[in-house]
This record gives C-alpha cells, sequence and structure tokens, in this order.
C-alpha cells in the first residue's frame, strides 16, 4: 500500500473522516459522539503546529481514540453523582442557585455575541448544526454548499466561540 501525500493533518482528517467517523462510533456507541470527536480532532489538526507525522492516518485514529476517551471520561464524571445525592440536592433546592442562574445567563450573552461576529453563512451553518440539530450532510444538502465547507464552518464557530470563552475566563 503507497503513502498518500497530505497538504496537512487537517486534510488527512478530511481524507479520512468517515473512516474517523466509524472507528469512534464504534468504540463509543454514540453517532452525535463521533461527530463531535471526529469535527474536534479536525479542529485540533488544523490548529496545531507540530509537523506532519510519519502515518498521518494512525496518528488521526490515536488522536481520535484519545478525544473519544477523554469524552467518556467527562461524561462519567458527570454521572457519577449518586442517586441518593441528586434526591437530597432535588428535595434541598428545586431550582438552580441563583449565582449559576447568572452565570448561566453570562454565558449566553457572551456566547450570542460570538456568534454575531461570525460571517452570517458560518453562523447560520453553525446553528443549524447545534441550535436545530440537524447533521452535515442535511445542512449541506438544504443550503446547497459542499460537506467539506459544512465542516470548515462548524470547526470555525467552535474554536471562535472557544476562544471568546476562554478570553471571558470561563473554563471549558
Amino acid at each position: 500500500m503507497t503513502q498518500r501525500t497530505f497538504r496537512s493533518l487537517a486534510h488527512a482528517v478530511e481524507v479520512y473522516y468517515d473512516e474517523l467517523r466509524r472507528f469512534v462510533l464504534q468504540r463509543t456507541g454514540s453517532a452525535v459522539l463521533a461527530d463531535e470527536v471526529v469535527q474536534e480532532t479536525w479542529v485540533r489538526a488544523n490548529t496545531t503546529s507540530a509537523a506532519m507525522p510519519v502515518n498521518p492516518r494512525a496518528y488521526l485514529y490515536r488522536m481520535a481514540s484519545n478525544l473519544a476517551i477523554d469524552h467518556l471520561r467527562k461524561d462519567a464524571r458527570r454521572t457519577t453523582v449518586t442517586l441518593d445525592q441528586k434526591i437530597a440536592e432535588e428535595v434541598a433546592s428545586p431550582s438552580p442557585a441563583p449565582d449559576a442562574v447568572v452565570s448561566g445567563q453570562e454565558e449566553v450573552r457572551i456566547l450570542s455575541e460570538a456568534l454575531d461576529e461570525l460571517p452570517e453563512k458560518c453562523r447560520e451553518v453553525f446553528l443549524l448544526y447545534r441550535g436545530r440539530g440537524l447533521t452535515m450532510r442535511e445542512i449541506a444538502e438544504q443550503l446547497g454548499i459542499s460537506h467539506k465547507t459544512v465542516e470548515k464552518h462548524i470547526a470555525r464557530a467552535m474554536v471562535h466561540c472557544r476562544q471568546t470563552l476562554k478570553q471571558a475566563g470561563r473554563s471549558i
């Protein structure tokens, strides 16, 4: 088998996109998580300053695998609250604490402003993806643009939102 030549690591993710998605889907059992992990793989590949690895495919598989593990660990930490703790919290306070409400409202405002800063098409694609839950293929068909363009718009929006939250001192 001959080694492919790629313009960048992000280009390699684009070439192996479906293959990486299937790989992550098999390991996590979640199509949504698979989409998110492969998208994050592309974002990281696009922003890395590392040299092109000798075997980009293996490198991307490892990167996607590590990201999937990170996501699963994060989800596991969120769900480790015991039933007794949950019940006690609900009985003690059926609504969120005032500071949590204010903090949440502030994050929504920050993200709303971040989205307003995006180019119109990028914002539209991102809102269809995250807001309406459409798949990348559905968005591409609906807007008459390529699947790769949809991926790039989503990645750009995600990076911008994360940077904006970090600049505002929010942990991601």
